[in-house]
């Protein structure tokens, strides 16, 4: 008798892990997904061109990476690590600047997409700089209209990666993020001047004066 009772709760068991399993399944079908497009925008790919070529080998460059992947609540109190972690959790920084060995952040970087200082933007602000400053991480700003000077870039990384020093400016076309190159026009009134053109062209036909600057230096 008492094998009996064994083999039907047995097959209790199974049938009941068999339902599970199918009703999964089938809760997966109805759940078609797409791929969303690029990871970053055109600015902020432009960007990332320009901060990968500053950093070199120096350093391994990740984008919109999760600040709990980064930064973990110091409090031992069970619910005060919950309420400062659940703070961040669905926060990220722009970039992220490691060692090219151990991945350890090495500086934070937080791009300006120059829209207009609202409530959302100052609490992020606020936000950046106390993680930042609490887990001892060093936060450095960028704007978009010196976000392809890569020379300012590396200035600014200096301080605190090892290795990497100033260089030759190299630029970034605005339109499609590839790298730019210097030519001189051959004809028309600015003949025998020096302009930066996209690398992509004629794919890509934008073209930048080669004295305007993007940065101030004082």
């Amino acid at each position: 008798m008492e094998s009996v009772f064994i083999v039907v709760a047995i097959l209790v068991v199974f049938f009941f892990m068999v339902q599970q399993r199918y009703l999964k399944q089938d809760e997966l079908k109805d759940s078609a997904y797409k791929k969303k497009g690029p990871l970053l925008n055109m600015q902020e790919s432009a960007f990332y061109n320009a901060l990968v070529t500053a950093v070199g080998q120096h350093g391994i460059v990740l984008a919109k990476v999760n600040m709990t992947h980064i930064a973990t609540p110091l409090s031992t109190n069970k619910k005060q690590w919950f309420i400062a972690n659940n703070r961040i959790a669905k926060s990220y920084f722009d970039f992220v600047v490691c060692d090219p060995r151990s991945l350890h952040p090495r500086v934070v970087i937080e791009l300006d997409n120059g829209k207009e200082l609202d409530k959302g933007k100052i609490e992020r602000q606020k936000l950046l700089m106390h993680v930042c400053k609490s887990a001892s991480i060093p936060l450095i700003g960028a704007s978009i209209k010196h976000s392809y000077q890569v020379g300012r870039l590396r200035r600014l990384l200096a301080a605190h990666i090892d290795l990497i020093e100033p260089d030759k400016e190299v630029r970034f076309c605005k339109r499609c993020g590839s790298p730019m190159v210097i030519k001189t026009a051959s004809q028309g009134e600015h003949k025998g001047r020096r302009f930066f053109t996209c690398s992509r062209q004629p794919h890509c036909t934008y073209t930048e004066n080669y004295n305007v600057v993007f940065e101030d230096d004082a």
